[in-house]
């Protein structure tokens, strides 16, 4: 009896552990048109994703873009130590600066 208890235990870990975790949340991609506006958007206390995303309406040259609609990037510039870099966007003639 002890026997087929430890066995049906571990066949119930093993199930348990072959169950995907739920996958990450995708979350849209905080770019501006111009570097200054990126910097002007992170200076209005915009330096995480989530703040800055509900300041976006303060900022004209900046919007939120679908993450799958940005590629790689075209500039890149240092700022106080920092990168920052504009991103080409899919359907568009120009990169955009992202939020890093």
């Amino acid at each position: 009896m002890r026997r087929v208890r430890g066995a049906l235990g571990g066949l119930i870990l093993v199930l348990a552990g072959g169950a995907e975790a739920a996958p990450e949340p995708v979350h849209p991609v905080i770019a501006c048109e111009t570097l200054v506006g990126l910097r002007l958007l992170m200076g209005d206390g915009g330096t995480d994703h989530a703040t800055a995303a509900t300041r976006l309406a303060r900022h004209p040259g900046c919007r939120s873009l679908a993450r799958d609609r940005v590629g790689a990037a075209e500039q890149r510039a240092m700022i106080g130590g920092a990168p920052f870099e504009c991103l080409t966007v899919a359907d568009e003639g120009r990169c955009a600066w992202v939020l890093p």
